[in-house]
């Protein structure tokens, strides 16, 4: 499955673009502290990009997180299930993923077109409020199509496991 393979690239990559966004916003944060306690003048715009690092690290992060199968898991009943069932659980439930992941993404892009019509900008830096919407819109169709793959992968899948170990299993 190359098609796989390079999805599974693409968010590999957004994972350690969200790890360069966090490296960036503690170095912000650090910048931030020592010009404000001890040259006593804050870093300009430190705030706005710190609000935009961390939006922006929840989006890069999510398709990952989708793709481990890192997301809180209720499994009462699921290890009752046939592994037939449990294949068909898991796909539905990961399909409901990917309709809600492109419901927000075409929510989160209308409303960032709308600040790009109003010129929406940050206080400071003046970067446009819609391009930060939208790349976010974005990164949610990434998730989706995460969360399709992995719906596929269910679907396929030969023998389903008699128990989920995964983390975050309640």
């Amino acid at each position: 499955m190359r098609i796989v393979r390079a999805i599974d690239g693409v968010i590999l990559a957004l994972g350690w673009l969200s790890g360069g966004i966090a490296a960036f916003v503690m170095a912000v944060t650090f910048v931030g502290v020592v010009m404000r306690y001890v040259f006593r003048d804050p870093l300009m715009g430190g705030f706005e990009m710190i609000e935009i690092g961390m939006g922006l690290i929840v989006f890069t992060a999510l398709p990952l997180m989708v793709r481990n199968r890192g997301n809180i898991r209720v499994t009462i009943l699921f290890d009752k299930f046939s592994p037939g069932l449990r294949r068909i659980t898991t796909f539905v439930s990961e399909m409901i993923g990917a309709a809600l992941s492109l419901f927000m993404a075409w929510r989160v892009w209308l409303q960032g077109e709308r600040m790009l019509r109003y010129h929406e900008v940050t206080m400071e830096l003046r970067v446009p409020k819609g391009l930060i919407a939208q790349c976010m819109s974005g990164l949610l169709v990434v998730a989706a199509v995460a969360f399709a793959v992995c719906a596929i992968e269910a679907l396929a899948a030969r023998n389903a496991p008699a128990r989920s170990d995964d983390q975050g299993v309640i």
